[in-house]
């Protein structure tokens, strides 16, 4: 295993709060956080769609000069937010939520990892990755670069964010390609083998992954178990092997 790569997980408050806030968010992060969102959209509706959009690119990619002046500016209205007992409870249970985390891939990092080399046949960055993390009570999970991925969900099955963090890695680990047949491959890696070897037990797609790659990892299930049998994998040329899969 790459000794040089380590995983971090991060608590950045304004990213945890411009999250939860998230225009397209369905969910509470706890009762009473609606109530709280819409007065902030009350009292300035230009500021609270400013800030409700994506975070993702406000943060961690980068934005143009002039963008980022724009939002230093609307940054203001964060100074009141900030003292309110919603905020600070979005907070806390981050950083409790961080201490969970750490403890889980702490426990499990040495086998998902390993299992993660061995099935993609591709190395482990060179480099530190950090785990941005949201509230628990949110859907969240995405490789955002070479260096960041954001993540926060409730545990669905035994050691879940391990998992699914592993899932995000792989995608920096095949340089973000987004073709159907690459990603369907790596949920049957990792959302499958992974959990179940991880695990030591369950079954292949005994959980709802993306529903769109159904599918195609259906039509590629017999091909995948032959992958597994041999001695050189790679991930990369499995796919390309078979990109022709459609569905339908």
């Amino acid at each position: 295993m790459n000794t040089k790569f380590n995983i971090q997980f991060k608590v950045n408050e304004l990213y945890v709060f411009l999250h939860a806030i998230n225009m397209n968010q369905e969910d509470e992060p706890f009762n009473g956080w609606a109530k709280f969102t819409n007065a902030i959209w009350e009292n300035d509706p230009a500021i609270f769609y400013f800030l409700a959009g994506a975070p993702e690119h406000i943060l961690y990619v980068k934005s143009t000069a002039d963008y980022k002046k724009l939002f230093a500016k609307n940054l203001r209205v964060l100074s009141k937010i900030k003292k309110s007992k919603e905020f600070k409870r979005l907070i806390k249970e981050t950083k409790q939520y961080k201490l969970f985390l750490e403890k889980q891939w702490n426990e499990n990092k040495a086998s998902a990892l390993s299992i993660l080399e061995e099935l993609s046949g591709l190395p482990l960055p060179n480099k530190t990755i950090n785990i941005n993390l949201s509230h628990p009570a949110l859907r969240n999970g995405m490789a955002i670069d070479d260096n960041n991925i954001v993540w926060g969900h409730k545990e669905e099955y035994q050691n879940y964010s391990v998992v699914y963090i592993c899932h995000e890695l792989l995608h920096i680990m095949t340089k973000h390609d987004n073709s159907d047949v690459l990603h369907a491959a790596i949920e049957l890696l990792v959302d499958n083998e992974l959990r179940i070897r991880l695990n030591k037990k369950g079954k292949y797609f005994e959980y709802q992954n993306h529903r769109h790659l159904k599918e195609i990892e259906k039509k590629l299930y017999p091909a995948w178990k032959q992958y597994l049998k041999q001695d050189k994998k790679n991930i990369l040329q499995f796919a390309k092997k078979y990109e022709k899969i459609k569905r339908g």
